[in-house]
């Protein structure tokens, strides 16, 4: 089977004013000011993708299990709800959760606005949260900032192979050898010549697929530590093996790996 064109599942780089201005590693206490918040309320009912974004961002839910409500918030909040009257840490909690509902309900909505505006960060946002394939749907374009394997492992969530596979190869077209790799075990797994090309590409950029990967770690997963002792398990997994192909094919897989590597090279160094 002759190899796919390598550029085949390329896009183009998004322009530049479609990547979103607000710096995704924020304060948000600094930007939750009533001052900013009414001008970006403002933009964003203007329609303004960006300002919808971060809106969305300032309302997300907090990573951090201290910011949760209590437990037991959600059935106090039912409770007054449904016309008790709540008192002392009852209404405290079920005041949290409400807050905290209103937020979520902010955030969802700016995110999807920002979505519908076409915000390419939104959009995966919404894939990622929501379970909402619009990304895939909406956008032919990917910007430099995005990796592209996340967007693979996305479209895989989604049960979207035919996004996956095409954005597994822009991620190994631009350097990401666990890329390769994923295409070399799975959707080029068919195509033996382009499996070489893979397997020669991280050859030049220095990772050697063929190679066994093993370690030993405790239980917990971490290295193992001979000071600390106790149970150890083996971690890892085997190199590629590849069925041989013949001297043309052999070539061409060489010769598209150097074009590949040339091309990375000259990116970085540009």
């Amino acid at each position: 089977m002759p190899a796919h064109d390598l550029y085949e599942f390329d896009d183009e780089v998004a322009d530049e004013d479609e990547v979103s201005t607000f710096d995704p590693w924020f304060d948000r206490a600094s930007l939750a000011s009533p001052i900013l918040l009414e001008g970006l309320t403002t933009a964003a009912e203007k329609g303004d993708a960006n300002a919808h974004d971060a809106l969305a961002l300032i309302h997300a839910p907090s990573d951090d299990p201290f910011d949760e409500p209590s437990s037991g918030s959600e059935y106090w909040y039912n409770e007054g709800r449904n016309g008790r009257v709540l008192t002392g840490v009852e209404k405290e909690w079920a005041d949290a959760y409400s807050v905290a509902l209103h937020s979520d309900g902010k955030y969802e909505h700016h995110l999807r606005a920002a979505g519908a505006l076409g915000h390419e960060a939104a959009l995966l946002e919404m894939a990622d949260q929501f379970g909402d394939p619009a990304f895939f749907e909406q956008r032919t374009t990917l910007s430099s900032s995005i990796d592209a394997a996340y967007v693979a492992d996305l479209a895989e969530q989604l049960g979207r192979r035919q996004n996956a596979w095409r954005y597994w190869t822009m991620a190994a077209q631009h350097g990401d050898t666990e890329a390769m790799r994923e295409l070399i075990e799975g959707y080029d797994r068919l195509n033996m010549q382009q499996c070489w090309t893979w397997f020669y590409l991280a050859k030049l950029l220095g990772t050697d697929l063929s190679k066994d990967e093993y370690r030993v770690i405790n239980e917990g997963g971490s290295d193992y530590d001979d000071d600390v002792g106790g149970p150890t398990y083996v971690s890892g997994r085997d190199g590629v093996a590849l069925e041989p192909v013949d001297g043309d094919q052999k070539a061409a897989a060489q010769q598209a790996a150097t074009k590949l590597y040339q091309a990375i090279k000259a990116n970085y160094e540009g």
